[in-house]
């Protein structure tokens, strides 16, 4: 009986709540800047993997609520870049994941809150991204990688190789180590060749061999990111070939030296050529992570005007792009709400005492099709 109340209450909940969602068309200017800002967002929350680009806008329903703005809901179509999630390259600027290479994409469910006032909290991601099957790889080019389980011996072989011929030929003035083999491949024709792309740290100390290299700074993450290539046989390559790109250089190799006689190394643009972004609400608390939909406790709205520690996120390309004239116009911000967000009107009646107003998010990330012809909206890349 209790079930029965309470799958009659949500029902009529959801038909309630699904009365006040008006679909929008999704080429619609508005909703093309939410979307960009949602994947630069959500690049920056991410930790692990690679960036999203965003490829189309493939469903959009905003919600109104009244004095405290309008929920968005955003059906994105994402594929996976060549970028690691903690390079400091825009998704813009990173090339998409090719076919022959096994293309991987999905979509990501985003909830966005617009405040009356001009602020976008992306308050909620759930993304889901799947490989192409191997079976349509071969049959449309039998010659191609195919990818390998990270853990396996060719990878880690092949990761060893590449980081050590990259080691041989650095002029930094650390040694690298191998932190995580993200992605690896391998083909058999028409030679024979593995491929592995993998992030790495550096060691404490030079080592005399790089099986007793200890990570600097355990537990603080990667440094940089590599890809390697071998060619023939693990034990007699014909030929080994490395690139890897350094985050966030440290200041002890300031006066040490650079990499510059290398040019397998992609170093980071230097901070002058970052546009200047408008100051954000920045929250320093812990934020959602990949298929986390919960937003997680964060600071007390009143809060949000003090001084607050130093964001990792705040200096990244992808918040400083997504401050440009092309993304949004004004002082409009993004930033991620608290838990039990209030929205308190600056500017209240005389005789209207002080009131919270709550937004309301959906439970269920609503499904309901578009009437517009402009959803699905037009896809950014050509995929096979």
């Amino acid at each position: 009986m209790e079930r029965t109340i309470w799958l009659f209450a949500m029902v009529r909940f959801w038909t309630v709540m699904a009365t006040h969602l008006s679909p929008v068309p999704c080429d619609d200017k508005s909703v093309m800047k939410l979307a960009r800002l949602a994947v630069n967002y959500i690049n920056e929350d991410r930790q692990e993997g690679y960036k999203f680009a965003l490829n189309r806008v493939f469903n959009v329903h905003v919600h109104p609520q009244g004095p405290a703005g309008k929920v968005y809901y955003l059906d994105l179509d994402v594929l996976e870049t060549k970028c690691h999630v903690l390079s400091r390259k825009s998704w813009k600027r990173c090339d998409i994941r090719p076919f022959m290479e096994t293309q991987i994409s999905g979509n990501c469910n985003t909830t966005i809150l617009h405040t009356p006032d001009g602020l976008s909290y992306l308050y909620s991601y759930d993304c889901t991204l799947v490989p192409d099957p191997p079976e349509k790889l071969q049959r449309i080019c039998p010659d191609c990688p195919l990818l390998l389980p990270v853990d396996n011996d060719r990878a880690v072989s092949s990761a060893k190789i590449t980081l050590r011929s990259y080691n041989v030929q650095s002029t930094l003035p650390v040694q690298l180590t191998v932190a995580a083999i993200t992605r690896a491949s391998h083909q058999v024709s028409p030679v024979a060749a593995s491929f592995v792309e993998y992030t790495v740290q550096e060691c404490s100390a030079p080592p005399v061999d790089e099986a007793l290299c200890v990570p600097a700074d355990a537990g603080k993450g990667p440094i940089g990111f590599c890809s390697g290539a071998v060619y023939g046989a693990e034990a007699t390559p014909t030929d080994v070939k490395v690139s890897c790109e350094i985050f966030h250089p440290q200041h002890s190799w300031n006066s040490v030296g650079s990499d510059a006689g290398t040019q397998q190394l992609e170093k980071p643009s230097p901070q002058s050529d970052v546009p200047a972004r408008p100051p954000v609400v920045v929250l320093d608390a812990p934020v959602p992570t990949f298929h986390d939909t919960s937003p997680g406790g964060l600071l007390d709205p009143v809060q949000q005007l003090l001084p607050q520690s130093p964001n990792p996120y705040q200096s990244s390309s992808e918040s400083s792009e997504s401050s440009s004239s092309e993304e949004i116009a004004g002082s409009v911000r993004i930033a991620r709400p608290p838990l039990n967000f209030h929205y308190v009107p600056s500017r209240q009646r005389r005789e209207a005492s002080a009131v919270t107003i709550n937004p309301t998010f959906l439970a269920v990330f609503p499904s309901i099709p578009s009437p517009f012809r402009s959803c699905p909206g037009a896809s950014r890349y050509t995929t096979a």
